[in-house]
C-alpha cells in the first residue's frame, strides 16, 4: 500500500489555478469555524452524485497506478464544485503533514460519511486499500441509483398536485368573483354548495395574506415537529404505513440495507460496528430502531437473524436469505444477493406507484374542478332566460 502514498512531497502538479481558489487574507483573519459556516452558506452541501463521482475518479486513477496523493491533486484540478475542491486539497494536504487517509476523511463528516471512513481504515489496516475504495464508490452509486428511483417515483405526483392546486387557486382567486357579482347583481338565492365556492374565494382574496402565514406557519411547526426523535419517528412509521408509498419506501430500506451492510462486511468492518453504522445511516427511524435492537441482541450473543424477524420493516423472505448466509459464513455474499433481488422489487414497486397515482390524481383534480364548474353553473338554471 505504499506506493498509494508515494509522491508525499510533490506539489508542483497543483496548477496555478489552485492559488486562484485559496481563501482571501480578510477571511483568513475570521474565528476558523466562522469561514467555515460562510462557506458552507455560500457554497452549500455537496451533492451525493458529486462524491460518488469523486470516488469512481479516485477508483481509476489508482487503479492505472496513480499514487494517492497525484490522484487527489488531479482530481482537485477538474473538480468543479467549489466545496469539494476545497475538502480533497485539505485531505491532501494533511496526508502529506503524516496522516493517513482515514484520519484526513475524519475531518470533514459534511462529505465522508463515518461509514465511509471505517471502511478506510480498516483497508489501510489489511492493505488493501484499492479494493475498498472501489467498495464504496460502487455503494455511493448504488445509494444514488435508489435515492433517484424514489424521487422519480415521487416526482410526478407531486407535480400533478402542485399543478392541479394552482389551477383551482386561480379558477377561486380570478373567476368565482366574476361570477359573484353577476349573482349578487341579481340578487340570486343561491345554493349550499355554491355559497360555500363564492365564501371561500371570497375569503382568499380578502385574507391571502392570512392564508400565506398560515401555509409558513403550519409547515414551520411539521418541520419542527418531524425534526424531533417522537415525531420524526411517528412520521416515518406513518410513511411506511401509506398505500404503495409505504411498499416502496420499505423494500428500498431492505435494499439500502442490504448494500451497506454487505459492502462493510466485505470491506473487513467487523459486524457489531456494522450494524451500528448501518443504524446510524439509517433514513427512516422506524428501520433504525429494528437495527438498533439487532445490534443489542448481537452484542449479547444472538444471531441477526433472531432479532430481524421481530422487525416489521423485514420480511420473512428477506430474514430466511439472511439466516442462510450467516449459516453459511456467507453472510456478505448474500447480503449483496439479496440486494440484486430487491433491486427489482423497488423498480417493480416505483413502476406500480407511477402506474396507479397518476390516474387517481388526475381524476382527483378533474373532479375538484368540475365540482367548482358545477357549483358555479347551479344558479343559472333559476335565471330565467339565462339557458
Amino acid at each position: 500500500m505504499a506506493e498509494l502514498y508515494e509522491g508525499a512531497n510533490d506539489r508542483n502538479i497543483r496548477s496555478a489555478e489552485t492559488a486562484s481558489v485559496q481563501t482571501p487574507a480578510s477571511a483568513r483573519q475570521l474565528p476558523g469555524r466562522w469561514v467555515q459556516w460562510l462557506r458552507q452558506r455560500l457554497e452549500g452541501q455537496v451533492p451525493l452524485k458529486t462524491i460518488a463521482t469523486f470516488w469512481r475518479q479516485l477508483v481509476l486513477l489508482i487503479a492505472v497506478g496513480v499514487s494517492l496523493l497525484k490522484a487527489l491533486y488531479q482530481i482537485e484540478q477538474r473538480t468543479s464544485h467549489p466545496t469539494l475542491r476545497r475538502v480533497i486539497r485539505q485531505v491532501a494536504d494533511d496526508i502529506e503533514r503524516g496522516n493517513s487517509f482515514s484520519e484526513a476523511l475524519a475531518q470533514h463528516p459534511q462529505v465522508f460519511s463515518n461509514l465511509t471512513v471505517q471502511v478506510i481504515q480498516v483497508a489501510e489496516r489489511g492493505g488493501v486499500l484499492d479494493d475498498s475504495l472501489r467498495l464504496v464508490a460502487d455503494e455511493l452509486e448504488r445509494h444514488v441509483e435508489i435515492r433517484s428511483k424514489i424521487k422519480r417515483a415521487l416526482a410526478y405526483p407531486v407535480v400533478v398536485a402542485a399543478v392541479g392546486g394552482l389551477v383551482v387557486l386561480f379558477v377561486l382567486a380570478f373567476v368565482i368573483p366574476e361570477f359573484a357579482g353577476l349573482f349578487h347583481e341579481h340578487g340570486m338565492p343561491l345554493p349550499l354548495v355554491t355559497r360555500l365556492i363564492v365564501g371561500t374565494a371570497n375569503f382568499l382574496a380578502s385574507y391571502w395574506w392570512l392564508c400565506m402565514l398560515g401555509a409558513v406557519a403550519l409547515w414551520w411547526f411539521a418541520s419542527t415537529y418531524t425534526n424531533t426523535p417522537y415525531g420524526r419517528l411517528r412520521w416515518d412509521r406513518l410513511k411506511l404505513r401509506l398505500p404503495l408509498i409505504g411498499t416502496l419506501l420499505s423494500r428500498a430500506g431492505v435494499l439500502r440495507f442490504a448494500q451497506t451492510m454487505g459492502t462493510l462486511l466485505r470491506g473487513g468492518v467487523p459486524i457489531l460496528v456494522s450494524l451500528k453504522l448501518v443504524h446510524e445511516h439509517a433514513e427512516n427511524r422506524v428501520l433504525a430502531a429494528d437495527l438498533e435492537r439487532a445490534y443489542t441482541a448481537v452484542e449479547q450473543g444472538s444471531r441477526l437473524e433472531e432479532p430481524l424477524r421481530q422487525s416489521t420493516v423485514f420480511p420473512p423472505m428477506a430474514v430466511n436469505i439472511i439466516a442462510v448466509g450467516e449459516e453459511a459464513g456467507q453472510l456478505d455474499t448474500v447480503l449483496f444477493k439479496l440486494a440484486e433481488a430487491y433491486k427489482e422489487e423497488v423498480d417493480h414497486a416505483a413502476s406500480v406507484f407511477s402506474s396507479i397515482i397518476e390516474p387517481i390524481l388526475l381524476l382527483l383534480v378533474g373532479l375538484f374542478v368540475a365540482l367548482i364548474v358545477w357549483a358555479i353553473y347551479l344558479p343559472y338554471f333559476s335565471l330565467p332566460g339565462m339557458l
